[in-house]
């Protein structure tokens, strides 16, 4: 594998793959976006945000909780797990840009045999399935309309439309080159943010959310549960996690995250529900494992899921993960497989 300077997608993906990955992003275009223009989105999200945040008005902590509780029902290994859920909706004022990072001279680790390239995909990847899971996960509200109807009639179908809105510009080449621009100019304005801490006292993962409304609170849950899934494609060495990490989680990735994450997340959870098992706390297991796969098989096992072409070898290997982590869960001795937490030396976190 080429030098991955911008671990592009271009650069990790087969052009077959690249070609079907752009075809759903302009499938989901339409069916976000339908016939408006980035102008349009742009005024009508405008007018729609200051109406969804007065009507939340007074009903912020039930809504909170709600998300919570929407999010542990919808999956179901976060109480399995003992993840802790922090959730909260703020004002725009009270949502920080991560911090870029010092411009001063990283060492960097001797890879040994380790593919640095191929790391940097695979991490790549894996923050674009988080992305994308986060994206499908955030609509888990309509399950709950009965419920949202009562504190506003039309409330569920803004959310719908602002989510429709708020995701959809991802999908669209000038809002991508729009957002990049912003991004670097330090002018974006996130909608939310989340990260997954660990809580020594209590040995347990806590996802810490804020966003500006509802959905958004939705959506960064979810994405905090999958970002520690997401710890399980880390090695065991500390230093190249860390220094993968820094090459790879930037800002500047996450509007193309957010277009092709959400299709690769689709063909794995599409396994999962191929597989025909009744019990949602296999799906984020599967996802763990996946991400445990070796780094020569992992690219390869993905291309080949997104493009639905898995090989024998791969469909009896998925088949039996699934079998495996069923019978671990009947034991009811697992946990989150792999999800432990260590200290070094330092006492600091090691995944």
């Amino acid at each position: 594998m080429k030098s991955l300077l911008e671990v592009e997608y271009e650069d990790i993906f087969s052009p077959e793959t690249m070609a079907l990955l752009k075809d759903k992003s302009g499938q989901s275009l339409r069916q976000m976006l339908g016939d408006k223009n980035l102008q349009q989105v742009m005024r009508r999200s405008t007018e729609l945000l200051p109406e969804i945040i007065d009507a939340e008005e007074g009903y912020r902590d039930a809504l909170e909780a709600v998300a919570v509780s929407m999010v542990e029902d919808a999956y179901p290994i976060i109480n399995y797990a003992n993840i802790k859920v922090e959730a909260e909706i703020v004002s725009m004022s009270d949502i920080k840009l991560p911090e870029p990072s010092e411009d001063e001279e990283e060492i960097t680790p001797d890879f040994g045999n380790d593919d640095e390239e191929k790391m940097k995909a695979k991490r790549r990847i894996i923050n674009g399935v988080t992305q994308g899971a986060s994206i499908r996960g955030a609509f888990a509200f309509l399950l709950f309309r009965e419920y949202l109807d009562v504190l506003s009639p039309d409330l569920v179908d803004k959310y719908q439309e602002i989510l429709k809105l708020s995701f959809g510009i991802y999908d669209n080449e000038d809002a991508v080159a729009m957002l990049l621009a912003m991004i670097a100019q330090k002018q974006n304005m996130p909608g939310g943010e989340s990260e997954m801490v660990y809580d020594e006292d209590n040995d347990q993962f806590v996802i810490k959310a804020k966003a500006i409304c509802f959905p958004m609170l939705v959506h960064e849950i979810v994405k905090g549960l999958y970002e520690i899934v997401g710890t399980q494609g880390f090695g065991a060495d500390k230093e190249k996690n860390k220094s993968i990490i820094n090459q790879v989680d930037k800002l500047a990735n996450e509007p193309r995250d957010l277009q092709y994450g959400k299709f690769v997340y689709d063909a794995l959870n599409q396994l999962y529900i191929d597989a025909n098992i009744n019990d949602p706390r296999v799906r984020e297991l599967f996802f763990a494992e996946v991400y445990k796969l070796d780094d020569n098989e992992f690219i390869p096992f993905i291309e080949h899921a997104v493009n639905d072409k898995l090989t024998s070898n791969e469909k009896r290997w998925a088949q039996e993960a699934f079998r495996d982590i069923q019978d671990d869960l009947r034991k009811d001795d697992t946990g989150l497989p792999g999800l432990d937490y260590e200290e070094d030396d330092d006492n600091e976190g090691v995944y």
